[in-house]
């Protein structure tokens, strides 16, 4: 008889557990997807140098690279067609204003495709970027009265991340992380040359560092 009003009170506590220890849902996540950005900029057989517009067109597409390109940003210019020198003079160029913005040899790089006999055909430009994804948010809410312990709600966090999505600088920051930059190899052995030597190692504090608005003084 103690065994079986033993049993209900066990159960009950094993429900409870089970409850407690169940793991909360995921909220929702703002991701991001690959894609890439081609541009074409149309060169014309008599161009002798790169156009106004085509060097507004260089430098927007030099700062969306350094913003959120990755990968190589390939050059790539038409193979038998009625402006291929042209277009090979126009990359040149191009490659130049390239690295005039910042970007370095190694992030520029080249092909090419064939256009047998056309006259203008572009120069294109190419690289992978990536595009945020925002979490699809239902529509209503549940009846939050009568929540229960450990329960969750699908629209819990979704504007939240769906904020986050549109406001993201780069949004393969979203599914990976940054790599970190190359350590400055000339200032880590000026510290330590002035350790070695018993020196301070922190930057020397100059006047305009003492917040001193002025040295009048009132008499």
């Amino acid at each position: 008889m103690k065994i079986l009003r033993i049993l209900p009170v066990l159960a009950t506590v094993v429900a409870l557990s089970a409850c407690a220890s169940r793991a909360p849902e995921p909220l929702p996540q703002a991701s991001a997807v690959a894609e890439t950005l081609r541009v074409e900029m149309p060169v014309d057989p008599r161009d002798n140098g790169l156009t106004w517009a085509q060097i507004d067109l260089i430098a927007s597409l030099a700062d969306e690279y350094k913003a959120r390109g990755h990968g190589p940003l390939v050059i790539s210019y038409p193979q038998d067609s009625m402006n291929a020198a042209a277009a090979i003079d126009a990359i040149a160029e191009a490659r130049t204003r390239l690295y005039d913005h910042g970007l370095s040899w190694r992030q520029i790089a080249g092909g090419a495709y064939r256009a047998p006999g056309q006259a203008n055909a572009p120069v294109i430009f190419s690289f992978t970027r990536y595009q945020s994804v925002a979490p699809d948010c239902p529509g209503g809410w549940e009846d939050l009265t009568r929540a229960r312990a450990g329960e969750s709600w699908e629209r819990f966090g979704c504007a939240t991340a769906a904020n986050f999505a549109a406001m993201v600088s780069d949004p393969r920051d979203l599914i990976a992380a940054r790599g970190m930059d190359p350590a400055d190899a000339a200032r880590r052995q000026t510290v330590l040359d002035r350790y070695r030597a018993g020196e301070p190692t922190g930057a020397t504090a100059t006047d305009a560092d003492s917040g001193t608005v002025s040295d009048t003084i009132d008499n």
